[in-house]
Protein backbone atom coordinates (compact mmCIF):
# COMPACT_ATOMS: atom_id res chain seq x y z
CA UNK A 1 0.00 0.00 0.00
CA UNK A 2 1.42 3.33 -1.01
CA UNK A 3 1.64 6.12 1.57
CA UNK A 4 0.93 9.70 0.69
CA UNK A 5 3.51 12.37 1.30
CA UNK A 6 1.54 13.76 4.27
CA UNK A 7 1.25 10.31 5.87
CA UNK A 8 5.02 9.82 5.52
CA UNK A 9 5.66 13.15 7.21
CA UNK A 10 3.33 12.26 10.12
CA UNK A 11 5.03 8.86 10.57
CA UNK A 12 8.47 10.47 10.53
CA UNK A 13 7.43 12.96 13.23
CA UNK A 14 6.08 10.10 15.36
CA UNK A 15 9.31 8.14 15.03
CA UNK A 16 11.39 11.20 15.94
CA UNK A 17 9.16 11.94 18.92
CA UNK A 18 9.30 8.38 20.18
CA UNK A 19 13.09 8.33 19.70
CA UNK A 20 13.53 11.57 21.65
CA UNK A 21 11.34 10.26 24.46
CA UNK A 22 13.32 7.00 24.55
CA UNK A 23 16.60 8.94 24.57
CA UNK A 24 15.49 11.16 27.44
CA UNK A 25 14.22 8.16 29.40
CA UNK A 26 17.51 6.36 28.75
CA UNK A 27 19.59 9.30 29.97
CA UNK A 28 17.41 9.75 33.05
CA UNK A 29 17.54 6.03 33.81
CA UNK A 30 21.32 5.83 33.37
CA UNK A 31 21.86 8.92 35.53
CA UNK A 32 19.55 7.54 38.18
CA UNK A 33 21.39 4.23 38.14
CA UNK A 34 24.78 5.93 38.54
CA UNK A 35 23.49 7.97 41.47
CA UNK A 36 22.02 4.86 43.09
CA UNK A 37 25.18 2.82 42.49
CA UNK A 38 27.38 5.53 43.98
CA UNK A 39 25.13 5.65 47.02
CA UNK A 40 25.18 1.87 47.26
CA UNK A 41 28.99 1.80 47.19
CA UNK A 42 29.13 4.49 49.87
CA UNK A 43 26.98 2.39 52.19
CA UNK A 44 29.17 -0.69 51.86
CA UNK A 45 31.61 -1.28 54.75
CA UNK A 46 35.22 -0.50 53.73
CA UNK A 47 37.29 -3.46 52.58
CA UNK A 48 39.64 -4.21 55.43
CA UNK A 49 43.28 -4.69 54.46
CA UNK A 50 44.65 -8.03 55.58
CA UNK A 51 48.28 -8.61 56.56
CA UNK A 52 50.01 -11.05 54.23
CA UNK A 53 52.24 -12.62 56.98
CA UNK A 54 54.69 -13.66 54.25
CA UNK A 55 57.59 -14.26 56.64
CA UNK A 56 55.57 -16.56 58.89
CA UNK A 57 56.36 -16.60 62.60
CA UNK A 58 59.05 -14.00 63.28
CA UNK A 59 62.08 -14.44 65.53
CA UNK A 60 62.11 -12.53 68.78
CA UNK A 61 63.92 -9.23 68.68
CA UNK A 62 67.57 -9.38 69.72
CA UNK A 63 67.23 -6.93 72.59
CA UNK A 64 70.26 -6.37 74.82
CA UNK A 65 70.46 -8.00 78.21
CA UNK A 66 69.83 -5.50 80.97
CA UNK A 67 69.85 -5.71 84.73
CA UNK A 68 66.39 -4.32 85.33
CA UNK A 69 62.91 -5.38 84.25
CA UNK A 70 60.44 -2.89 82.80
CA UNK A 71 57.98 -4.17 85.40
CA UNK A 72 60.11 -2.65 88.18
CA UNK A 73 58.74 0.82 87.49
CA UNK A 74 55.42 2.57 87.93
CA UNK A 75 54.25 4.59 84.94
CA UNK A 76 52.15 7.68 84.38
CA UNK A 77 50.98 8.87 80.97
CA UNK A 78 51.91 12.51 80.50
CA UNK A 79 51.72 12.77 76.71
CA UNK A 80 50.29 15.83 74.99
CA UNK A 81 46.89 14.12 74.73
CA UNK A 82 47.13 12.54 78.15
CA UNK A 83 46.70 9.12 76.59
CA UNK A 84 48.13 6.64 74.12
CA UNK A 85 48.10 6.96 70.32
CA UNK A 86 45.29 5.29 68.40
CA UNK A 87 46.66 2.61 66.09
CA UNK A 88 44.89 2.65 62.76
CA UNK A 89 43.57 6.16 63.34
CA UNK A 90 46.52 8.48 63.94
CA UNK A 91 49.24 9.33 61.44
CA UNK A 92 52.37 7.23 61.92
CA UNK A 93 50.46 4.40 63.62
CA UNK A 94 49.36 2.11 60.80
CA UNK A 95 47.07 -0.81 61.61
CA UNK A 96 49.10 -2.98 59.21
CA UNK A 97 52.86 -2.47 59.39
CA UNK A 98 55.79 -3.73 57.32
CA UNK A 99 58.60 -6.03 58.40
CA UNK A 100 61.68 -5.75 56.17
CA UNK A 101 64.17 -8.38 55.06
CA UNK A 102 67.86 -7.91 55.80
CA UNK A 103 69.97 -9.75 53.25
CA UNK A 104 72.87 -11.70 54.77
CA UNK A 105 76.43 -11.04 53.63
CA UNK A 106 79.09 -13.64 52.99
CA UNK A 107 82.84 -13.53 52.71
CA UNK A 108 84.33 -13.70 49.22
CA UNK A 109 87.82 -14.43 47.93
CA UNK A 110 88.47 -10.68 48.02
CA UNK A 111 87.38 -10.18 51.64
CA UNK A 112 90.79 -10.92 53.23
CA UNK A 113 92.49 -8.46 50.88
CA UNK A 114 89.88 -5.81 51.60
CA UNK A 115 90.45 -6.20 55.33
CA UNK A 116 94.19 -5.70 54.80
CA UNK A 117 93.51 -2.63 52.65
CA UNK A 118 91.38 -1.23 55.48
CA UNK A 119 94.18 -1.85 57.96
CA UNK A 120 96.65 0.05 55.75
CA UNK A 121 94.25 3.00 55.48
CA UNK A 122 94.09 3.02 59.27
CA UNK A 123 97.92 3.02 59.32
CA UNK A 124 98.34 -0.53 60.57
CA UNK A 125 100.99 -2.38 58.60
CA UNK A 126 101.08 -5.76 60.35
CA UNK A 127 99.69 -8.99 58.95
CA UNK A 128 96.35 -10.19 60.31
CA UNK A 129 95.85 -12.64 63.11
CA UNK A 130 93.31 -15.15 61.81
CA UNK A 131 90.86 -15.54 64.68
CA UNK A 132 88.50 -17.66 62.59
CA UNK A 133 87.57 -18.16 58.96
CA UNK A 134 85.58 -14.93 59.06
CA UNK A 135 87.35 -12.89 61.76
CA UNK A 136 90.66 -11.07 61.27
CA UNK A 137 92.51 -9.02 63.86
CA UNK A 138 95.29 -6.52 63.21
CA UNK A 139 97.41 -5.07 66.00
CA UNK A 140 100.23 -2.54 65.98
CA UNK A 141 101.46 0.21 68.36
CA UNK A 142 98.49 0.02 70.71
CA UNK A 143 96.08 0.11 67.75
CA UNK A 144 93.69 -2.80 67.21
CA UNK A 145 91.44 -3.47 64.23
CA UNK A 146 88.92 -6.33 64.17
CA UNK A 147 87.18 -7.11 60.87
CA UNK A 148 84.24 -9.39 60.09
CA UNK A 149 84.96 -10.79 56.62
CA UNK A 150 81.30 -11.69 56.04
CA UNK A 151 79.89 -8.20 56.49
CA UNK A 152 82.95 -5.97 56.27
CA UNK A 153 81.94 -4.48 59.63
CA UNK A 154 84.89 -3.49 61.79
CA UNK A 155 85.95 -2.11 65.14
CA UNK A 156 89.05 0.06 65.49
CA UNK A 157 90.48 1.24 68.79
CA UNK A 158 93.59 3.01 69.95
CA UNK A 159 94.71 3.15 73.56
CA UNK A 160 93.94 6.49 75.15
CA UNK A 161 97.04 8.22 76.50
CA UNK A 162 95.87 8.58 80.08
CA UNK A 163 98.71 10.89 80.97
CA UNK A 164 98.05 13.24 78.05
CA UNK A 165 97.22 16.83 78.83
CA UNK A 166 94.60 18.16 76.45
CA UNK A 167 93.70 21.80 76.33
CA UNK A 168 90.82 21.53 73.91
CA UNK A 169 88.77 24.54 74.87
CA UNK A 170 90.19 26.38 71.88
CA UNK A 171 90.83 23.33 69.71
CA UNK A 172 87.52 21.42 69.78
CA UNK A 173 85.92 21.82 66.37
CA UNK A 174 82.26 22.73 66.03
CA UNK A 175 79.71 19.93 65.70
CA UNK A 176 79.10 20.36 61.97
CA UNK A 177 82.80 20.09 61.17
CA UNK A 178 83.28 17.11 63.46
CA UNK A 179 80.39 15.28 61.76
CA UNK A 180 81.51 16.27 58.27
CA UNK A 181 85.10 15.16 58.87
CA UNK A 182 83.99 11.82 60.30
CA UNK A 183 81.92 11.20 57.17
CA UNK A 184 84.90 12.18 55.02
CA UNK A 185 87.00 9.58 56.86
CA UNK A 186 84.35 6.89 56.34
CA UNK A 187 84.20 7.81 52.67
CA UNK A 188 87.98 7.53 52.35
CA UNK A 189 87.77 4.06 53.92
CA UNK A 190 85.04 3.12 51.41
CA UNK A 191 82.36 2.83 54.08
CA UNK A 192 80.11 5.87 53.60
CA UNK A 193 76.91 4.66 51.93
CA UNK A 194 73.68 6.46 51.06
CA UNK A 195 71.98 5.01 54.13
CA UNK A 196 74.41 6.86 56.38
CA UNK A 197 74.50 10.03 54.33
CA UNK A 198 70.80 10.56 55.00
CA UNK A 199 70.48 9.24 58.57
CA UNK A 200 70.06 11.17 61.80
CA UNK A 201 73.13 11.98 63.87
CA UNK A 202 74.05 12.75 67.47
CA UNK A 203 77.14 14.32 69.01
CA UNK A 204 77.93 13.80 72.69
CA UNK A 205 80.50 16.05 74.33
CA UNK A 206 83.20 14.32 76.38
CA UNK A 207 85.34 15.63 79.21
CA UNK A 208 88.40 14.09 80.80
CA UNK A 209 87.95 12.92 84.38
CA UNK A 210 91.06 11.20 85.66
CA UNK A 211 91.82 8.45 83.15
CA UNK A 212 88.33 8.40 81.70
CA UNK A 213 86.33 10.29 79.11
CA UNK A 214 82.76 10.86 80.27
CA UNK A 215 79.78 12.78 78.83
CA UNK A 216 79.29 16.44 79.69
CA UNK A 217 76.90 19.21 78.71
CA UNK A 218 79.56 21.93 78.88
CA UNK A 219 81.51 22.59 75.72
CA UNK A 220 83.99 24.66 77.71
CA UNK A 221 85.28 21.53 79.47
CA UNK A 222 85.03 19.17 76.49
CA UNK A 223 88.15 17.57 75.05
CA UNK A 224 86.43 15.35 72.51
CA UNK A 225 83.15 13.94 71.29
CA UNK A 226 81.33 10.77 70.46
CA UNK A 227 79.73 10.98 67.01
CA UNK A 228 76.88 8.62 66.07
CA UNK A 229 75.31 8.12 62.65
CA UNK A 230 72.12 6.09 62.22
CA UNK A 231 70.80 4.70 58.91
CA UNK A 232 68.10 6.74 57.21
CA UNK A 233 64.51 6.44 58.37
CA UNK A 234 62.15 3.87 56.84
CA UNK A 235 58.85 5.39 55.72
CA UNK A 236 59.26 8.19 58.23
CA UNK A 237 60.15 5.91 61.13
CA UNK A 238 63.59 6.24 62.74
CA UNK A 239 66.01 3.38 63.28
CA UNK A 240 66.79 2.45 66.89
CA UNK A 241 69.65 0.39 68.28
CA UNK A 242 70.40 -1.34 71.61
CA UNK A 243 71.87 1.91 72.96
CA UNK A 244 69.30 4.67 72.50
CA UNK A 245 71.94 7.42 72.45
CA UNK A 246 74.55 5.60 70.37
CA UNK A 247 74.30 4.31 66.81
CA UNK A 248 75.97 1.17 65.53
CA UNK A 249 78.20 3.48 63.50
CA UNK A 250 80.05 5.71 65.95
CA UNK A 251 83.42 7.14 66.83
CA UNK A 252 85.22 8.70 69.78
CA UNK A 253 87.55 11.45 68.63
CA UNK A 254 89.60 14.14 70.36
CA UNK A 255 89.55 17.85 69.45
CA UNK A 256 89.08 17.44 65.68
CA UNK A 257 88.07 14.67 63.29
CA UNK A 258 90.22 15.64 60.30
CA UNK A 259 93.28 13.71 61.50
CA UNK A 260 93.37 9.95 61.97
CA UNK A 261 95.62 10.19 65.04
CA UNK A 262 92.80 11.89 66.94
CA UNK A 263 90.49 8.89 66.66
CA UNK A 264 90.34 6.71 69.77
CA UNK A 265 87.73 4.32 68.36
CA UNK A 266 85.63 3.68 65.27
CA UNK A 267 82.78 1.20 65.46
CA UNK A 268 81.22 0.40 62.09
CA UNK A 269 78.31 -2.05 62.18
CA UNK A 270 75.83 -1.73 59.36
CA UNK A 271 73.27 -4.06 57.82
CA UNK A 272 71.38 -3.19 54.63
CA UNK A 273 67.61 -3.24 55.07
CA UNK A 274 66.01 -4.31 51.79
CA UNK A 275 63.02 -1.97 51.63
CA UNK A 276 61.77 -3.70 48.46
CA UNK A 277 61.32 -7.05 50.24
CA UNK A 278 58.83 -6.97 53.07
CA UNK A 279 55.84 -8.65 54.66
CA UNK A 280 52.92 -7.06 56.48
CA UNK A 281 51.74 -7.84 60.00
CA UNK A 282 49.09 -6.46 62.35
CA UNK A 283 50.35 -3.70 64.63
CA UNK A 284 49.83 -4.23 68.32
CA UNK A 285 47.48 -1.73 69.93
CA UNK A 286 49.29 0.91 71.97
CA UNK A 287 47.31 -0.12 75.06
CA UNK A 288 48.61 -3.68 74.69
CA UNK A 289 52.17 -2.41 74.21
CA UNK A 290 51.83 -0.31 77.37
CA UNK A 291 50.55 -3.34 79.28
CA UNK A 292 53.51 -5.35 77.97
CA UNK A 293 55.85 -2.64 79.24
CA UNK A 294 54.27 -2.75 82.71
CA UNK A 295 54.36 -6.56 82.72
CA UNK A 296 58.08 -6.76 82.01
CA UNK A 297 57.84 -7.63 78.32
CA UNK A 298 59.64 -4.45 77.27
CA UNK A 299 63.32 -3.58 77.46
CA UNK A 300 64.56 -0.53 79.37
CA UNK A 301 67.44 0.95 77.36
CA UNK A 302 67.74 4.18 79.34
CA UNK A 303 67.24 3.57 83.04
CA UNK A 304 65.83 6.36 85.22
CA UNK A 305 67.04 7.31 88.68
CA UNK A 306 63.62 6.84 90.25
CA UNK A 307 61.04 4.03 90.08
CA UNK A 308 58.31 6.50 89.07
CA UNK A 309 58.42 7.08 85.31
CA UNK A 310 56.60 9.77 83.36
CA UNK A 311 55.88 8.73 79.75
CA UNK A 312 55.83 11.89 77.65
CA UNK A 313 55.90 10.43 74.13
CA UNK A 314 55.09 7.17 72.38
CA UNK A 315 56.01 6.42 68.78
CA UNK A 316 56.90 3.66 66.34
CA UNK A 317 60.35 2.93 64.93
CA UNK A 318 62.44 0.08 63.51
CA UNK A 319 64.98 -1.89 65.50
CA UNK A 320 68.46 -2.95 64.39
CA UNK A 321 70.58 -5.20 66.57
CA UNK A 322 74.34 -5.23 66.99
CA UNK A 323 74.19 -8.77 65.57
CA UNK A 324 72.79 -9.80 62.21
CA UNK A 325 69.06 -10.53 62.22
CA UNK A 326 66.99 -11.70 59.26
CA UNK A 327 64.40 -8.94 59.65
CA UNK A 328 64.07 -5.37 60.77
CA UNK A 329 60.96 -5.29 62.93
CA UNK A 330 58.94 -2.35 64.24
CA UNK A 331 58.93 -1.38 67.91
CA UNK A 332 57.04 0.96 70.19
CA UNK A 333 59.33 3.50 71.81
CA UNK A 334 58.21 4.80 75.21
CA UNK A 335 60.14 7.90 76.18
CA UNK A 336 60.23 10.20 79.18
CA UNK A 337 62.73 12.24 81.20
CA UNK A 338 65.86 10.09 81.50
CA UNK A 339 63.89 7.05 80.39
CA UNK A 340 63.51 5.04 77.17
CA UNK A 341 62.02 1.58 76.68
CA UNK A 342 61.31 -0.59 73.64
CA UNK A 343 58.36 -2.97 73.17
CA UNK A 344 57.80 -5.19 70.08
CA UNK A 345 55.09 -3.70 67.87
CA UNK A 346 54.07 -6.99 66.25
CA UNK A 347 51.37 -8.97 68.01
CA UNK A 348 52.95 -11.69 70.16
CA UNK A 349 51.05 -14.46 68.34
CA UNK A 350 53.32 -13.83 65.33
CA UNK A 351 56.55 -13.97 67.34
CA UNK A 352 58.42 -17.07 68.49
CA UNK A 353 57.35 -17.92 72.05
Amino acid sequence: MNMTLSQTAILTKQIITISLIALVLGIVSFTGYKIWYSYYLSTLPPVEEKPDLRFGILPNLDFPRVGVSSSNFSYSLDTQTGGLPKVGQEAGFEKIIKVYFIAPSFATLLSPQRSEDLARKLEIQTSPQIISETQYRFEEDKKILSVDLNTGNFYYTKEYAKEATISAVENLDDDNKLLSDFKILLDSLGYLNDDLKMGRTKITLLKKTGAELIPTNLRSESVGVQVSIWPKSIEGKSIFTPNFNQALVNTTVLTSADRLENYLSINFTHFFVDTTTFATYPTKQAEQAFDDLKNGQGIVVLEPDKPQVSITSVYLGYYLSQNYSTYSQPIFVFEGPNFVAYVPAISSEYLNP
